[in-house]
C-alpha cells in the first residue's frame, strides 16, 4: 500500500465517523508509524509502506475510530512548544490554556515581586512546567519557585513523568483537594479547574469521551470548584498576589464578579484565539 492510499483510506474512515480533522489525524498517525515528519509524508505520496508501518498504522486508525484522541494514541501532546506525555489518566492540554501561560509570563516579566507560584488542579503539569521551562529564556536572572497540586494521584504520576522528561527534575507537589493541603503564601496561583457542567459531562461520557470525569466535571453550573478555589487562593496569596483562572466563555462574568466580591481588584478577562473569554486574572487587595 502506498502512503497516498493509506492516508486517503484513513481520511475517508475518519470522515465517515464524523471526526473534525480526518486528513490531519491520518497524517499525524502515519508520521508516528513511519518516523517521517509531516512534510516528508506529504512529499512521498507514491512510496510504498513497509509491512511494519502498515500494521502500525492500521492499529492506530482502529484506535482512533474507537474514540481515542490522537494524543492518547501517540501518548504525547504539544503544548507551548513542549511535548507532554498524556494518557487516559489526565486531561489532554488544550491550546486555549496557553493564554493563561502567556498571561502568567507577562505578569512575571512586569512584576519583579513574583517569586513563588503554585498551580492547582495541575493534571499533566502543562502550566507550571511550561512556565518553569520558558522563564529562564525570558528572564534568566529571576529565581522563581514553582509548585503544583492535584486531587488525583494518577494525575500526579503523569505530572512527575513530565517534570523529569521536560525539566530534568521534579517540581514540588502535593495531593490536595483544591488548595486544602497547600501552604502559602504565594505571589501567584494559577489553575485550570474542571469547569464543564455535569449535564454536558454526562453526555460526553455516554458518547464514549475518554478523558476522566474528575478532570471535566465542574458541577451543575460548572462553578462548583471555581468558587471555593477563589476563596482558598485569597487566604494563600501575598498582598497584591495574582490569581489566574481558566473557565468557559459563559462563566467569565460570573468569575469576574466573584473575584470582585471576595476583595480582588484589577480583574481582567482575557480571550483565546477564537475570541472566547477564557482566562480571568485578579489581584488580591
Amino acid at each position: 500500500m502506498t502512503i497516498r492510499q493509506a492516508l486517503l483510506n484513513a481520511r475517508d474512515l475518519f470522515r465517515h465517523q464524523g471526526l473534525e480533522t480526518p486528513f490531519l489525524d491520518a497524517v499525524v498517525l502515519l508520521s508516528a508509524c513511519t518516523g517521517m515528519d509531516k512534510a516528508k509524508i506529504l512529499a512521498a505520496y507514491g512510496e510504498e509502506l513497509s509491512k511494519e508501518a502498515e500494521d502500525c498504522f492500521h492499529e492506530a486508525v482502529h484506535r482512533r475510530l474507537s474514540g481515542l484522541p490522537v494524543s492518547y494514541i501517540l501518548r504525547r501532546k504539544e503544548f507551548f512548544g513542549l511535548s507532554f506525555y498524556v494518557d487516559e489518566r489526565v486531561l489532554v492540554p488544550r491550546p486555549e490554556t496557553e493564554v493563561l501561560v502567556e498571561a502568567a509570563l507577562r505578569i512575571i516579566r512586569e512584576d519583579s515581586s513574583v517569586r513563588r507560584i503554585h498551580d492547582a488542579c495541575t493534571g499533566t503539569g502543562c502550566i507550571p512546567i511550561s512556565l518553569a521551562a520558558h522563564l529562564p529564556k525570558t528572564i534568566p536572572s529571576r529565581e522563581v519557585e514553582f509548585s503544583a497540586s492535584d486531587l488525583s494521584e494518577d494525575s500526579l504520576e503523569v505530572f512527575r513523568i513530565n517534570c523529569l522528561r521536560i525539566l530534568g527534575y521534579t517540581l514540588p507537589h502535593v495531593k490536595s483537594d483544591l488548595l486544602t493541603n497547600v501552604e502559602g503564601p504565594f505571589d501567584m496561583i494559577t489553575a485550570n479547574p474542571p469547569y464543564i457542567e455535569t449535564s454536558e459531562v454526562n453526555r460526553m461520557i455516554a458518547s464514549g469521551w475518554p478523558e476522566p470525569r474528575l478532570a471535566l466535571d465542574g458541577g451543575e453550573d460548572g462553578m462548583r470548584l471555581i468558587e471555593p478555589l477563589i476563596e482558598q487562593a485569597l487566604e494563600r496569596l501575598q498582598e497584591n498576589g495574582y490569581l489566574l483562572l481558566e473557565g468557559a466563555d459563559s462563566q467569565a462574568e460570573a468569575i469576574q464578579q466573584r473575584l470582585f466580591s471576595q476583595g480582588y481588584s484589577s480583574v481582567e478577562i482575557l480571550h483565546d484565539l477564537a475570541g472566547r473569554r477564557r482566562v480571568v486574572v485578579g489581584r488580591k487587595g
